[in-house]
């Protein structure tokens, strides 16, 4: 699951990067923290390999500190969105009924879109988080109750 969690971060770092070819400074940002993420994760996944119960706090807390990063971004691009004028001067049609409709509509969808980005940055890393959390007992307990040289066999085939 870190392995997964891990690559997966990656490549959506990876994508990020491509908004700072359009010129964009804020995807190197969030590029960068996923990239950070995605490292820890990584770190995290080896240490599951060698049968290391630090590694269930590790990626835990990274997922937890990826759903606030979410949440950051979502919080802050409605922001943006709200008070920028930028989307508003886009939106002119000359029709003042017309303008006030791209408005409203811009706004709603404005808002469900990051609403839906907050909302799955608190369900998705939240529930990462409980079940890597929920690994350290199994993981202490399988190491706890499994003989010494089934462990180092284990960790040198990983």
């Amino acid at each position: 699951m870190a392995a997964f969690n891990a690559w997966t971060l990656a490549i959506f770092a990876a994508v990020t990067l491509l908004g700072v070819v359009l010129g964009d400074m804020t995807s190197l940002v969030v590029a960068a923290a996923l990239g950070i993420f995605a490292h820890v994760e990584f770190r995290g996944a080896a240490l599951f390999r060698r049968f290391d119960p630090s590694a269930a706090r590790l990626v835990g807390y990274n997922q937890l500190a990826l759903g606030a990063a979410i949440v950051a971004y979502a919080a802050w691009q409605l922001y943006q969105s709200q008070h920028s004028s930028a989307l508003a001067e886009a939106s002119q049609t000359g029709d003042p009924a017309t303008d006030a409709m791209l408005s409203n509509l811009t706004s709603t969808i404005t808002i469900g879109l990051y609403g839906t980005v907050a909302a799955v940055g608190i369900i998705a890393p939240g529930l990462n988080a409980w079940y890597y959390f929920s690994r350290d007992k199994v993981v202490r307990r399988m190491v706890d109750r499994t003989p010494v040289w089934v462990i180092d066999a284990l960790r040198a085939a990983a």
